[in-house]
């Protein structure tokens, strides 16, 4: 369950890209009870399309996708924003989380994810 504690300290607006319908749901219904506005896209380009069009504070974005993956995802939202806060998300096991840092994240977190983790990674991005 989401902290409410966090529904005056949050960004208005998030956008989840993520390949995973199960996953954006997910996540909708999360940010949701957060009091969030939410705007979806199902891969990289489609995320960079709706950022274009509607800049939102948040962006969660899934690394490993079809079309732009999320790595040339950040980079571009980046390029757009450099005041957006974004956290990359993935399943994989490496070095895909750290990169997605360096090259223009904020954070990131792996899946599978409790709602607490992803709180945790919330403030810090939202602290910062």
């Amino acid at each position: 369950m989401p902290n409410k504690r966090m529904q005056n300290d949050h960004p208005k607006t998030v956008l989840i890209i993520d390949d995973e319908e199960s996953i954006r749901d997910v996540l909708v219904n999360f940010f949701e009870e957060l009091g969030y506005d939410i705007l979806t896209a199902r891969d990289g380009r489609g995320g960079i399309a709706e950022f274009k069009r509607n800049p939102t504070d948040l962006v969660i974005t899934d690394i490993v996708m079809p079309r732009v993956e999320g790595i040339g995802t950040i980079r571009e939202i980046r390029k757009q924003s450099k005041s957006v806060k974004i956290i990359a998300m993935t399943g994989f096991v490496g070095s895909y989380l750290q990169e997605a840092v360096t090259l223009g994240a904020d954070d990131s977190i792996g899946k599978p994810f409790t709602s607490e983790e992803l709180i945790e990674v919330l403030e810090r991005v939202t602290i910062s």
